[in-house]
């Protein structure tokens, strides 16, 4: 659906870009107490609840959907998997809450063009 487009490829360069952001070693002031696999979990859930919840999707897309989310989680582990259990800074966690939320602008590009 969306993870063998141009579109996502772009996000996930963007996202590479973004790695001297998340390879702080020191904790900053301010940094959450939870880590940063929560916020990709938390936003990547929500984002795909809302997907749902704005479009009238038949079951077989919604399993597609559900698919294409895991294989964009395990993109994330992979690229992010030595900062996953660290606890992320507002920067770090609004990265994350950006690349998640044009994640969902894919999808919703896709739905639109499908519907």
């Amino acid at each position: 659906m969306i993870t063998e487009t141009d579109g996502y490829v772009e996000l996930i360069h963007y996202l590479t870009e973004q790695l001297p952001l998340f390879e702080q070693r020191k904790l900053p002031a301010g940094s959450a107490n939870y880590t940063l696999r929560d916020v990709l979990e938390e936003q990547l859930s929500q984002h795909m609840m809302a997907l749902f919840e704005q479009n009238d999707i038949d079951q077989d897309t919604r399993l597609d959907m559900v698919r294409e989310a895991d294989a964009i989680m395990y993109d994330l582990e992979e690229i992010l998997s030595s900062v996953l259990n660290n606890h992320p800074s507002e920067q770090q966690e609004a990265c994350i809450i950006e690349f998640v939320s044009l994640v969902k602008n894919l999808f919703d590009q896709r739905l639109n063009i499908k519907g």
